[in-house]
């Protein structure tokens, strides 16, 4: 991890120095590429982008709040270089309003974010941040059937939900969950990496401050993913999801039920685990998903008024 996140700020760093309008000419270009997709590939683009970016009318930027986008990304880094990625393709003078961190409320003025409620929230505009992290996809070798027939969980055990699911289930042989955090707790374990984690059947996802960070890979790999009820989403969509046709919806009571249920009933395991890879097949096609983030960012400065589009065809997408 270190060295991944050491690799992704000497990148940033770089590409930070790099003019910014050498990116800001092509523009137009990349809009031109978006147009050449196919029909069917266009009404996916753009339902997306309008998932993302739910803005339907324009709208004034609060000063107090705003920053340029040509800022230089030093702070807040892992979200401050993905931000930038997309937004160096727009003049330096446009103005945002941004908040780079976890999400889980509604924001007030139309802001730039990585995650929100998944409930109504027009004004929490995503792009994928903090990718590193929350964005990370698994190749995993073994199959359903080769798996351990219990449940594994492990991360940092903060939050007040968190600390009530390991009440009900830490001592319980069906299941090996551990607390990772940097803190003194009663429910520590040691760490585990993903390959380690993957060689059990069901991988517990838990929210934490707002997604579970270990939700996008759990559900690349081919173990089924147990969830409670999830609150918050991200580029992820994770409003998108189906509680027993992506993953299966647990609580603070069913976890052994549930476990002993698809442990009986492996071909219903495999294929939820089926549909939660199709799922993901859809943020796999990197030009595609900048292509995408590039709209969401149009359409902000285009409904902020700051953004003039010659193309009517783009303008159709945000309807």
């Amino acid at each position: 991890m270190f060295k991944s996140r050491l690799f992704m700020n000497l990148k940033g760093i770089s590409s930070a120095f790099i003019p910014r309008f050498i990116f800001q000419k092509n523009l137009d270009k990349i809009f031109n590429e978006i147009l050449k997709y196919k029909d069917f590939e266009l009404e996916h683009i753009a339902t997306r982008v309008n998932y993302y970016n739910k803005i339907k009318s324009h709208f004034s930027i609060e000063n107090n709040k705003v920053n340029k986008i040509g800022k230089l990304p030093f702070k807040n880094t892992s979200y401050a270089y993905d931000a930038y990625e997309i937004s160096k393709y727009f003049k330096d003078s446009f103005l945002w309003n941004k908040k780079f961190s976890d999400v889980n409320y509604i924001f007030s003025n139309p802001t730039i974010c990585k995650s929100r409620p998944i409930k109504e929230s027009s004004n929490n505009i995503l792009l994928n941040l903090d990718k590193n992290r929350h964005f990370v996809f698994i190749k995993d070798p073994l199959k359903f059937k080769e798996k351990k027939d219990i449940a594994i969980y492990r991360g940092a055990v903060y939050q007040e939900h968190r600390k009530k699911f390991f009440e009900s289930y830490f001592n319980e042989n069906f299941c090996d969950i551990g607390d990772t955090g940097k803190h003194d707790s009663l429910y520590k374990k040691n760490f585990l990496s993903k390959k380690e984690q993957s060689k059990y059947k069901f991988i517990i996802s838990l929210e934490g401050n707002d997604v579970a960070t270990n939700l996008k890979w759990a559900m690349s790999s081919n173990s089924l993913v147990l969830s409670t009820k999830m609150t918050c989403e991200t580029w992820f969509m994770e409003g998108k999801l189906k509680a027993n046709e992506h993953f299966v919806l647990i609580n603070n009571e069913n976890l052994l039920d549930t476990i002993n249920y698809f442990i009986q009933h492996p071909k219903q395991a495999i294929e939820i685990i089926n549909n939660a890879h199709n799922f993901i097949n859809q943020f796999l096609n990197r030009k595609k998903e900048f292509h995408i983030s590039i709209l969401v960012l149009a359409k902000y400065f285009y409904y902020s008024d700051q953004l003039k589009i010659n193309q009517k065809e783009i303008l159709q997408i945000f309807q």
